[in-house]
């Protein structure tokens, strides 16, 4: 027996028992992007495409762009951004993930005796950041310093160790803080790779 449904305030005229969401979509003419809510007494219940449900006389629905609750944006992930954003001014080839778990710098350019000169650098912020500074960083594999004439592995710089991105090619550099020096209010990524360019420049 036939029966109608509301949509958005027309009525559209209906066989079938049960639709899915995309049935009701097409019923109507509405564009398949947007969201089909059924409206109940005291909240509106969104219909998904493929869900299929029972339909009475009089059942009432609406429809409306497809939206996305925003996540929460935390004092790390601004911190983070904004001084990604900074330090790209001065390195071009710097990226952040999209999560923030890393900032990786290519082209870096190493204080003399490195050999090569430049390298890669990737930086992996604590979780508590900024309140705690990265532990150390990670270097392309295979550099070298030059010493006395000859070339030598540096030291500090270790592929076995606190490594997770051995089998991408990076051995860990130990720059450590354990006295805690570091100052959230005034310390930052950018501190941190001035810090990077300090050590590197400074015998093993």
């Amino acid at each position: 027996m036939g029966k109608t449904i509301r949509i958005n305030g027309v009525d559209v005229p209906v066989i079938a028992d049960q639709l899915n969401g995309e049935e009701i979509k097409r019923l109507a003419g509405i564009d398949a992007d947007r969201v089909l809510v059924q409206q109940e007494k005291d909240r509106n219940v969104i219909v998904p495409d493929a869900k299929r449900l029972r339909v009475a006389d009089n059942d009432t629905f609406t429809h409306h762009a497809r939206h996305s609750k925003a996540q929460a944006v935390t004092r790390r992930t601004a911190r983070l951004r904004v001084e990604a954003a900074t330090l790209a001014a001065a390195y071009p080839g710097l990226r952040i993930a999209d999560d923030e778990s890393y900032v990786f710098i290519s082209g870096f350019r190493l204080p003399a005796g490195w050999v090569p000169d430049r390298a890669e650098v990737l930086i992996v912020p604590p979780a508590a950041y900024p309140e705690c500074a990265p532990d150390g960083f990670y270097l392309t594999a295979k550099l070298q310093r030059r010493k006395g004439g000859q070339l030598v592995a540096p030291g500090h710089y270790i592929r076995d160790y606190h490594n997770p991105y051995a089998h991408l090619g990076y051995h860990w550099y130990c720059l450590e803080d354990p006295e805690r020096h570091w100052r959230a209010d005034q310390d930052s990524l950018i501190t941190f790779v001035e810090a990077i360019r300090t050590y590197l420049g400074t015998a093993d």
